[in-house]
């Protein structure tokens, strides 16, 4: 009964990572892509040390998928850069829908509201 218990909340808080960490300016990978551009200037230096680089790659976009874009997301600003989230970004939306929410949601983090 408790194991079936901690596996429910696992898969919750794999699941909430995993949904919001798609999210995000992927700061690791960009590092790692402007490297690669700096590192030489030939076109096809630069895509064969993208493929000796491949691992690395696998690596920064897992970081940024399960860890940087989910703090992101979370705390409203890049972990590494302090730029807003994109999601807070102003631009013309064709959807306007912060006029009819509270104010405590229109951007990250979401704080609580304790009054009635």
């Amino acid at each position: 009964m408790a194991i079936n218990i901690v596996k429910r909340c696992v898969a919750i808080g794999v699941a909430s990572v995993l949904l919001s960490g798609c999210v995000g300016s992927n700061v690791a990978t960009s590092k790692l892509m402007e490297y690669n551009v700096k590192a030489v200037d030939n076109r096809y230096a630069r895509g064969g040390l993208n493929m000796a680089m491949s691992p690395l790659y696998a690596v920064t976009v897992g970081a940024d998928y399960l860890v940087l874009n989910s703090l992101e997301f979370w705390t409203g600003e890049n972990p590494i850069s302090g730029q807003p989230h994109i999601f807070d970004t102003d631009t013309d939306t064709w959807l306007e829908v912060n006029s009819s929410i509270d104010e405590s949601l229109h951007s990250a983090p979401i704080k609580i509201s304790t009054s009635e």
